[in-house]
């Protein structure tokens, strides 16, 4: 991988070397999600195969990203207006698996990880950031990042960890509503007439990435709320 495309798309692939995660102009889509799903894949990719060239890349990145990190903790290129939270998730994982193969980064990444915490916390408070449902899908992958600070690197200010946590999870799309007897879809997808669409309001949990992600909410959430009710989720 490190000598074929996912090890090269740095030099080339206009979504990675020109995103505006790093000040370029190009994007996919209005999630600005490039750069967070690339920088959490290549991150374990350099350090597995104690790629140099590789780990060069990521820390190229990740200080652009970090020395661009916004005075109220905002991690990537939107402004206050545009703010979703969803791209943050996998940015966070690749910042936590970062600290995990090269301590030394703990220093700077970890303080940019709490500033951005705290800020989701305010913003989760007042009912923002989950501008599309994304997030609201996928929040056990912040769950692992705050789980992850709570155990390795805790603060002065956990309790803001398990708030946000539990916000995560209240302001989060509620997987058991679909995974029961009288919601869930048992017959081939495919089949289903009409069929499902972006658009349909089955989508969010039928979406194979989302639907992997709700089944582990209950291994993500029962440190955060040991007395949540996750039984129907199997």
């Amino acid at each position: 991988m490190s000598n074929g495309l996912a090890g090269h798309e740095y030099d080339f692939y206009p979504i990675v070397s020109d995103s505006k995660w790093l000040g370029g102009q190009t994007e996919y889509s209005p999630l600005n999600e490039g750069i967070p799903y690339w920088l959490n894949g290549l991150v374990p990719l350099a350090y597995a195969l104690d790629d140099g060239r590789l780990k060069n890349q990521t820390g190229q990145v990740v200080n652009f990203i970090l020395d661009h990190q916004q005075s109220d903790g905002w991690l990537g290129p939107e402004s206050p207006a545009d703010r979703d939270i969803w791209a943050r998730f996998p940015l966070c994982l690749a910042l936590m698996q970062l600290v995990e193969a090269d301590t030394s980064t703990s220093a700077r990444v970890v303080p940019a990880l709490y500033k951005y915490v705290s800020l989701m916390h305010s913003m989760l408070a007042k009912n923002i950031g989950y501008e599309q449902f994304w997030g609201r899908v996928r929040y056990p992958d912040m769950i692992i990042t705050l789980q992850w600070l709570y155990e390795k690197h805790p603060s002065n200010n956990t309790n803001q960890l398990l708030e946000t946590m539990s916000l995560l999870n209240q302001r989060g799309l509620r997987w058991a509503d679909y995974y029961n007897q009288g919601s869930f879809i048992f017959e081939d997808l495919d089949t289903v007439q009409p069929p499902i669409t972006a658009e349909s309001k089955v989508f969010p949990h039928v979406h194979a990435v989302n639907a992997a992600q709700g089944k582990s909410i209950q291994f993500n959430v029962e440190f955060a709320l040991p007395n949540a009710d996750y039984d129907s989720q199997g």
